[in-house]
């Protein structure tokens, strides 16, 4: 079976009724597990973007994750061609 229509008269049963799973969830119930997401630590750098700069700070931001910012050559040639200005701030934590 391929195509669009024998996909979809696969999902029919007998009486033209779409087929629908059932799944045994409980209302109410909490979850068997839970999924948590660990989030890379970020840098002390900060990129002001496009000509945005620390005082405003009216544009982009983008912060890279620590251990990937770029060395001084890229950082000094993303200033001359794209006006992005690259600033370290210390950490209070």
């Amino acid at each position: 079976m391929t195509g669009f229509k024998s996909k979809r008269a696969a999902a029919l049963d007998e009486e033209g009724m779409y087929l629908v799973h059932q799944t045994k969830a409980k209302l109410g119930a909490a979850p068997d597990s839970y999924h948590t997401f660990k989030q890379p630590e970020r840098s002390e750098w900060k990129c002001y973007l496009f000509g945005n700069t620390p005082q405003d700070n009216q544009g982009i931001v983008w912060i890279p994750i620590k251990g990937q910012e770029p060395n001084w050559f890229v950082r000094w040639m993303m200033k001359v061609c794209f006006a992005c200005i690259w600033v370290k701030e210390k950490n209070n934590g």
